[in-house]
């Protein structure tokens, strides 16, 4: 799942509280993904709901990745690049990353997501552990991006999202598309939108199945 995704998956843990009152648990649910995206590694959290956060993005992405539903799109995304050309490279990381941002596109309308989202973005972040020096500083200032970008809506438009898998994989020798690659990619993504959209009611529900502890 990409970060906003997981912030709605925070929205779900206390259906009875407010989600602005889970702004803890949503940023720590986003920590991994905000980490990877601005080049630093967390070490942990010294606030019991940003802890909480971090252990709810590691169970998500497990059961997130091996939903019937969410594997069944992977698939057809990279049949569609296939079948276009691209190759091995590009096609597994702009499937993978492709379907997640869809899924966000669609995941942005529903207010008690956004909500979430908007509390994790305006608290502190000063209870995060950081590996190295430096990692903190790089955090604060992604931090203060996404906080002034607000909700990704862009999302909600499969060329914004083709925009945001080429940003990521360029400059990654095996993984960024070339012209024609970028081409396909975006065209994979409006082909897939539709197909995400009504998948994502079935998605959303294999992934809280799964999270939910046994009776």
């Amino acid at each position: 799942m990409n970060y906003f995704g997981h912030a709605a998956v925070a929205s779900w843990q206390e259906p009875a509280a407010p989600a602005a009152a889970l702004g803890d648990l949503a940023l720590g649910a986003m920590l991994p993904d905000f980490a990877v995206m601005c080049g630093a590694r967390v070490a942990g959290a010294d606030d019991p709901a940003l802890a909480r956060g971090l252990a709810l993005h590691h169970a998500t992405d497990a059961v997130f990745h091996h939903a019937p539903a969410v594997v069944a799109l992977f698939r057809d995304a990279e049949a569609r690049l296939h079948a276009r050309g691209c190759r091995r490279g590009p096609t597994r990381a702009a499937a993978h990353v492709g379907v997640e941002l869809l899924l966000d596109g669609v995941l942005v309308d529903d207010a008690r997501h956004r909500a979430a989202y908007a509390a994790a973005l305006a608290g502190r972040v000063g209870a995060v552990t950081w590996r190295a020096p430096g990692d903190d500083a790089r955090f604060a200032a992604l931090h203060r991006r996404l906080r002034d970008h607000g909700v990704p809506d862009d999302l909600r438009r499969p060329r914004a999202a083709a925009h945001r898998i080429f940003r990521m994989l360029a400059g990654r020798r095996l993984l960024a598309p070339d012209a024609a690659e970028r081409d396909a990619i975006a065209a994979m993504l409006e082909e897939l939108a539709a197909r995400v959209a009504v998948a994502a009611p079935t998605i959303t529900r294999q992934v809280a199945a799964g999270l939910a502890p046994p009776p």
